[in-house]
């Protein structure tokens, strides 16, 4: 094979395999996953919290969900929203109940004789259809337990129309004792920087429960949302 000729057979060889690769690479269909619907669901509004609470099953508790309102840094409402026991027993029922539980295969631990454990509770936030409230939904072991409207005030600016601008964030968790209010969500107002002219929210990404965060010098409103455990006796 002259010189020529073998040079073109291997430009054509190397063409050939680098079309191979080009074409080789494909952007192909993906099936759509819960992740990826996160982003969208945050963008209109849903935002949801989970705690896991599964090391206090040792004991017996109540756990009572609180929400505390504040105005100003000041405490101007409180009440204890619900309370649930993060264990249900078969001898918490009248005993003329109990074989009925049985036999609907209630009991999942033979040997305790628990009808529910509670392992996880879990918050969620949506939109309640206008600017001026915000629903929030409790719920235990795949279960609603609770659901209200939380009141939001609004933000009169210059000439602005009022402005409903609210951040939920999650609070740092230092440490669990009893009997005890622990907060856990931070619903709190924006307030308007004249400096950029604009609304903020701005802070740290998991609330300081000290309040020693500048945030909570500049908070015209808030919602806390936390738990007691309060132990069953």
């Amino acid at each position: 094979m002259k010189t020529a000729d073998f040079k073109k057979c291997v430009i054509t060889l190397v063409m050939l395999v680098l079309s191979y690769a080009v074409f080789g690479q494909q952007i192909k269909n993906k099936n759509v996953e819960l992740d990826d619907f996160i982003p969208l669901l945050k963008a209109v509004g849903y935002e949801i919290f989970n705690y896991d609470v599964s090391e206090m099953l040792n004991e017996r508790y109540n756990i009572v969900v609180i929400i505390k309102e504040f105005s100003a840094g000041e405490e101007i409402a409180s009440s204890n929203f619900t309370t649930v026991s993060n264990k249900r027993l078969l001898t918490d029922f009248p005993e003329s109940d109990r074989q009925g539980i049985i036999d609907a295969g209630r009991v999942i631990d033979p040997i305790t004789q628990a009808i529910e454990l509670v392992e996880k509770i879990t918050f969620g936030f949506y939109p309640s259809g206008n600017d001026s409230t915000k629903r929030m939904q409790i719920g235990v072991s795949g279960r609603t337990v609770g659901s209200t409207s939380l009141k939001l005030r609004g933000l009169t600016i210059k000439d602005w129309n009022k402005m409903f601008f609210y951040t939920i964030r999650p609070f740092q968790i230092k440490a669990f004792k009893e009997d005890e209010f622990i907060p856990l969500i931070l619903i709190s107002s924006g307030w308007y920087d004249e400096r950029i002219n604009m609304l903020r929210s701005c802070g740290l990404i998991e609330a300081d429960p000290e309040m020693q965060d500048d945030l909570y010098k500049n908070i015209p409103h808030h919602y806390i949302v936390g738990v007691k455990f309060v132990k069953k006796q």
